[in-house]
This record gives structure tokens, sequence and C-alpha cells, in this order.
């Protein structure tokens, strides 16, 4: 940390204790004060402290309900918490039975949070007259868990209303793979391709294209966009070898698919995805 930051810190929380110790303060509205509280919450984070940020940020929207950037911090804090105990469900240990069922409940209960964070601040910034995209698009994928996939695709389709919005192969990312969980496959590839061709090394939409090219019996077409994803580096999915095993053999290339599940199997030896490539590997 720089001398400059520490210095700016130190000025932050000088400003919080100063301000906590005047009187008649308690939960009473104090929106300067809110925003120190989330400075400090975000420079947690930074230093990766989230049980801290959580309780900085957390104190920041009590203070201030209107602090939209307190709000969309906490709903990403409580989105990656969801996510990060669904990899225990299915990538750390691949839980079954009663502990799944728990695991999964912990996670629900994480996307619920971060889901009424986001709404807060979507509601914000409808006041001001300006669209979250990445809010909505955060939105989307906690409505695409809970399986509303119609709601999904509407949120999707108000962040892409923005034509600002700097991440749109995310949001039509979500978008496609929210027709494709209804069984609109025509719709899926129609916005899967669109959110590649905004940023082709956007590697999850081009395994989830080449998730639909598969169920379409297009073979060739999802090989070439899964050989593209498992050759970049910057992108190990695990998925997307397995997938490429699964369209080698319909290819009749059983060598090469026999190559991809041991592949899948070594990046992430305890995930559920590892177990599915052992067993093809041993059907074979």
């Amino acid at each position: 940390m720089t001398l400059r930051r520490t210095l700016a810190l130190l000025g932050l929380a000088a400003l919080v204790a100063g301000l906590l110790g005047c009187p008649h303060q308690g939960a009473v509205r104090n929106p300067k004060l809110a925003q120190a509280h989330y400075l400090l919450g975000d420079d947690m984070l930074r230093r990766k402290d989230a049980e801290g940020a959580k309780r900085e940020l957390i104190r920041a929207v009590q203070l201030d309900p209107d602090n939209r950037e307190a709000q969309n911090l906490l709903g990403v804090i409580f989105f990656l918490e969801g996510v990060q105990k669904l990899n225990i469900l299915e990538r750390e240990q691949c839980l079954t039975g009663v502990a799944a069922e728990e695991q999964m409940k912990e996670a629900n209960k994480e996307f619920r949070r971060a889901e009424e964070y986001f709404k807060t601040v979507i509601a914000l910034s409808d006041k001001e007259g300006r669209i979250d995209s990445e809010a909505l698009n955060y939105l989307a994928n906690v409505a695409l868990h809970f399986k509303r996939y119609d709601e999904a695709i509407a949120l999707c389709k108000r962040a892409l209303d923005n034509i600002l919005f700097s991440q749109r192969q995310t949001a039509l990312g979500t978008l496609g793979w929210a027709y494709y969980q209804k069984g609109d496959r025509v719709g899926a590839a129609r916005e899967l391709r669109q959110s590649i061709f905004q940023e082709p090394r956007f590697c999850l939409g081009r395994y989830r294209l080449a998730k639909v090219y598969f169920e379409e019996k297009a073979y060739e077409k999802a090989s070439e966009e899964l050989k593209r994803v498992v050759e970049d580096k910057a992108c190990p999915l695990q998925e997307a070898h397995e997938l490429l095993g699964l369209t080698l053999l319909k290819l009749r290339d059983p060598e090469q698919a026999r190559v991809q599940f041991e592949k899948c199997d070594s990046l992430n030896p305890r995930s559920c995805v590892s177990e599915e490539c052992r067993r093809y590997a041993k059907l074979m």
C-alpha cells in the first residue's frame, strides 16, 4: 500500500471515529458517515477481508439506505459467497445426500441476500433515471439460479438496453443460457453467438454455444468451439473438456476423447465433473 493511500485511509478512519463521537448520531441518517464506512469496506474487500467489509458496508446502508455503491458491493459479496458455496457442493467436495441439501440451502440463502441488495440498487438507479446494467446482470444470474427463466431474460434485456454497458457479452451470455434452460435452443444460439462476437475470448459463452450445438447434433460446430475453449489457458473449464470428449465420441475419435476425459479429471479430481469424466473413460 502506498503512503498516500495509507494516509487517506487513516483520514477516513479518523473521520469515522470523529463522527461516531458526535452526540445524537446513533442510527440517524448520515450520508457523509455512510460514505466513509463504504470506503473503508471497499478497502477491506480489496485486502480480502470480506467479513470486515460486510460489517462496514452494512453500517453504511444503515446510515444511508440510498448509498447505491454500498448496496451494490454488498450484493456482489453475497453473490460471490453463494457461488463459493455452490463450488464447495459441486467442485471442491462433490457432496451428496443430506450434506448436499444443506449446502444448497446455504448457497440459496446467500443468493437471496444478494438479490435484495441488487433490487435496491436497481430501484435507486431507476429513481436517478439511469440503467445499472451490471446490477441487472447479477440479478438475472440469481433468477437463473432459482430457475426463474422468464425473469432472467427480462432482466438481461433491460441490461442490454444500456448502449454504454461495456460488458455486454456477460449479459448476452446470461440471456442465451436462460433461453437454453427454458428449452429455446434457437434463441440460445442467437444470443450466445452475439456474446462471443462482442468478446471472442468470452470462453464461457463459447462453451455454452458449443453445448447448444451438441444438443442440436451439430457435432463439428461444437468441436470447433470447444477446441478454442480448451486451448485457452486463461479458461480452465473442466466442463469444456468433458463436452469435447463426448463430442469426439460422436465424431468417432475415441482416442482423442479419452485424452479429453483424462485432462478433465486432472484439472480438479475432487469435483463432480471429474467423477463423470472418470466414468466415461472407464466405459470406453
